[in-house]
């Protein structure tokens, strides 16, 4: 089922409210993988590199680009420049679409991980021309289940409807797209009342 903007802000107010179940409930605590960009001398380094993820079915998953990446030996991971990742959904490659930037990212050795961090920011486009967008400082996502999280403060807006949390959040892109979030969570809705003459806006703010 595909979520209107407002609904899914709505849906994101109730699932901190009364959201208990998440990742199928087997997932609990990721955490990033072992393993951080090492001091030292990268083992290679690429300039203006761009890779793209295929599902089985040979259709694109995720894009992404970045100026600059170093290889470190010895399992030490992947150290990215300004990256630029695009997430799709393979069902509707032509469908609205995630793209996530940030100032760096580190890339686990077995390219399942990846963690953002700095400015991160995300938007996703939506048929209705309000798009979604999240504002952190560091996003672990987890390229097999089109996952996310953070336990860093975090700010979700769709148009003038907002939702922050102290403590983070999970988040999953595929539709239905749903999320937790936790920490003081503060949220504003506005709604829109038609009265004979003319429409008047309530906002709400909790």
């Amino acid at each position: 089922m595909t979520l209107s903007t407002r609904e899914l802000v709505v849906a994101l107010a109730l699932t901190v409210l009364g959201g208990l179940a998440w990742w199928y409930q087997s997932r609990e605590g990721v955490q990033p993988a072992a393993g951080t960009p090492r001091d030292g001398v990268p083992e290679y380094i690429v300039e203006q590199a761009s890779a793209v993820v295929m599902s089985e079915q040979g259709r694109p998953l995720r894009i992404l680009d970045t100026p600059e990446l170093r290889a470190y030996p010895d399992d030490g991971g992947t150290e990215l420049d300004l990256p630029v990742l695009t997430v799709l959904d393979p069902e509707a490659p032509d469908g609205p679409r995630w793209t996530i930037r940030s100032e760096s990212a580190w890339l686990a050795p077995r390219e399942d991980e990846v963690l953002l961090e700095g400015r991160v920011y995300a938007q996703r486009d939506s048929a209705e021309g309000v798009p979604i967008r999240i504002y952190t400082s560091a996003l672990l996502l987890l390229n097999d289940a089109d996952y996310a999280e953070t336990d860093r403060f975090v700010e979700l807006t769709q148009g003038e409807d907002w939702v922050t949390a102290v403590n983070g959040m999970r988040f999953w892109f595929r539709e239905p797209m749903r999320s937790r979030l936790y920490g003081r969570v503060r949220q504003r809705m506005m709604f829109a009342s038609a009265d004979d003459q003319n429409d008047e806006t309530t906002r709400a703010e909790r």
